[in-house]
């Protein structure tokens, strides 16, 4: 392993450059080293700073090269909170928090961090937000991104915390976010008159511009209970009045808890104030629609406190437990069998008990991460296909590989599982197409003695791809985990036409053919002409229901950005052409996408949008 990747000591939160071997000095860097260290952050540049390094997630520490700071900070300023596709977010998350040199022409100024900071915020990561502003100073928050570090204090029910960063901002109470900040932390610290004078004044400045926060201000000001009827009137929900509804003691109405905002949803998911019927589903539809993830959702079952008696029952009797604790407790079934064969048969009776109520989608991805406790090995071969289709609506690609492998061996002997491995074929195709030295199975058919002798070339996609090269031999490429295969393309051909709800053969055929695959005339045949969602009737009837689509300067910007091989600028511009698409985008939309990551280096990031579309496409 790389000896950078196993220093210890504190946490590097810049680029790294060449440091100086004089030992004299371990304050502060050499004038002469440039080196940037923890120990000079007062050096650093401001938008250098993140808490993920190329160790742990980062784009890079040149993930800037070619960029401007201009054009930085306007893409950034436009990016969405949400996406169509789930597996978008984390790789907006990796770019907001990542250390990075700062973008051209930025080297006097100041304004990205702010802006990564309002990012987080948007897309309900509170908790990143506050490891990344205490990375800047862990005394104390500056001025300039308080907002968004008060946002999220906010957003994970810290009031007190939020208050205390509110006390030392220095900027003043002009912007009408501090001056409702200001009064819910008067009414949490039990100053209701003055709270009542600064809500006297706000109207009189701005006037009835938001009658709901000032009416249930006014009613906790004065130490009275919200009562239901005042939160009849649904609203957009914003952070500050979720925030006033928490320090009033409010029950969240049906409106504020089925916000499909990023932050408040997250928020009201962590809430000790939602009940749990609610929250679990609240959780559940989320899920299904793509909002949130399935490790998401098992940690809230985790944080739930269920005797085992309901968990018995919703085994035993499952008509006598509500359907979604219902759907909890098959978790936690499966989760607290430790021993390897009956967490299996747990795993499987909870799958099948979902799918009597046609629920297995949330089932199978929530307990995907339970199935690290069941070996890959041939006496689980009978739970294969169900594992591989687990951990990839889980969105564990290498989980699924490691499971379709053995689904395929197991497969040769058993037609149900065969036709499984057939269905699934198209998104292991897409996760599975390249592997790293360490990804290479015992059982390859390339052998031990030339797996131990790997080493990477440029596959088709500026992927890594292993070879083998040893004395005598010629150099081979090594099979992929899922290789390229005519015939099973054409079966799944096959099913697909016959089968209602699997994924649109167009859709497939083209993001085949994005990543490299010859998709052969006779197989683009076989693809009915649909609607732009690529859902339409199979005899080409279309719906009528056109696709929402990006404008073109972000679609141009993301082909510019790619070409010259700017990265962050290339993510940003994929992340603003998802958020401005509906919640089915465009095969051809995704296909930009996909192309736009693989020019810059991301092949799996591409391969998990990919996936994550067929897999939503074939629910």
């Amino acid at each position: 392993m790389n000896a950078q990747a196993q220093q210890s000591g504190p946490m590097r939160l810049a680029p790294v450059t060449e440091v100086s071997e004089d030992k004299s000095s371990e304050e502060t860097p050499t004038e002469t080293s440039g080196a940037v260290l923890i120990q000079g952050l007062d050096a650093v540049p401001e938008d250098a700073v993140g808490v993920l390094s190329i160790f742990d997630g980062s784009l890079g520490d040149e993930m800037w090269a070619g960029t401007d700071w201009a054009t930085a900070l306007r893409l950034l300023d436009a990016l969405p909170a949400s996406f169509p596709i789930l597996d978008a977010r984390p790789l907006a998350r990796r770019l907001l928090l990542s250390v990075a040199t700062p973008p051209i022409g930025g080297a006097d100024k100041s304004g990205l961090l702010a802006a990564r900071l309002a990012g987080l915020v948007a897309i309900g990561a509170a908790d990143d937000v506050i490891d990344l502003a205490r990375a800047v100073n862990s005394r104390e928050v500056p001025d300039n991104i308080a907002t968004s570090v008060v946002a999220a204090h906010f957003l994970r029910g810290d009031t007190a915390s939020g208050c205390e960063v509110l006390d030392r901002f220095g900027g003043g109470y002009s912007e009408l976010f501090w001056q409702k900040a200001r009064i819910i932390c008067q009414i949490a610290r039990g100053k209701g008159a003055e709270a009542s004078l600064g809500l006297d004044l706000l109207r009189d400045e701005r006037g009835e511009t938001d009658s709901l926060f000032q009416n249930i201000a006014y009613t906790a000001a004065v130490g009275l209970p919200v009562t239901a009827d005042q939160l009849m009137l649904p609203s957009d929900p914003d952070i500050l009045t979720f925030a006033l509804m928490n320090v009033a003691e409010a029950e969240l109405p049906d409106w504020v808890v089925g916000s499909d905002d990023p932050a408040i949803m997250r928020a009201v998911l962590a809430s000790q104030r939602v009940d749990v019927p609610r929250k679990l589903a609240r959780a559940h539809e989320a899920l299904r629609s793509g909002r949130i993830g399935a490790d998401e959702v098992a940690i809230l079952y985790e944080e739930l406190t269920i005797d085992d008696e309901t968990v018995s029952d919703a085994l035993l009797d499952p008509e006598s437990v509500e359907l979604d604790l219902r759907l909890a407790c098959l978790y936690l079934a499966a989760r607290n069998q430790g021993v390897a064969v009956a967490r299996s048969e747990a795993l499987w009776e909870a799958w099948t008990l979902a799918k009597a109520v046609e629920l297995d989608d949330v089932v199978m991805a929530t307990t995907a991460r339970l199935l690290s406790g069941v070996p890959v090995t041939a006496d689980f071969g009978w739970l294969a296909a169900g594992a591989t289709r687990a951990a990839l609506l889980a969105g564990k690609d290498a989980l699924a590989v490691s499971w379709y492998q053995l689904a395929l061996r197991q497969g040769r002997s058993d037609a149900d599982i065969a036709r499984a491995t057939v269905m699934m074929w198209p998104e292991m195709r897409v996760v599975g197409r390249t592997l790293s030295a360490a990804d290479v199975s015992s059982d390859d058919a390339l052998g031990a003695a030339a797996i131990s002798s790997i080493t990477p070339v440029a596959g088709e996609t500026g992927a890594t791809v292993p070879t083998t090269q040893s004395a005598g031999v010629a150099s081979v490429k090594a099979r992929a985990p899922v290789p390229w295969s005519a015939a099973r393309l054409s079966r799944w051909i096959d099913l697909a036409d016959n089968n209602l709800g699997m994924t649109d053969i167009g859709t497939v055929l083209y993001l085949l053919q994005v990543f490299g695959d010859p998709v052969s005339e006779t197989q683009w045949a076989r693809a009915p002409i649909v609607d732009n969602n690529g859902l339409g009737d199979k005899v080409g009837k279309a719906s009528g229901n056109p696709k929402a689509m990006p404008s073109v300067a972000a679609l141009a910007g993301l082909a510019r950005a790619s070409a010259a091989g700017r990265r962050a600028e290339t993510v940003l511009y994929a992340m603003i052409v998802l958020g401005q698409v509906d919640e089915s985008p465009h095969a051809g939309i995704v296909g930009s996408v996909v192309r736009g990551l693989q020019r810059v280096g991301l092949d799996t990031d591409a391969q998990a949008i990919a996936r994550s579309l067929l897999v939503t496409r074939a629910q």
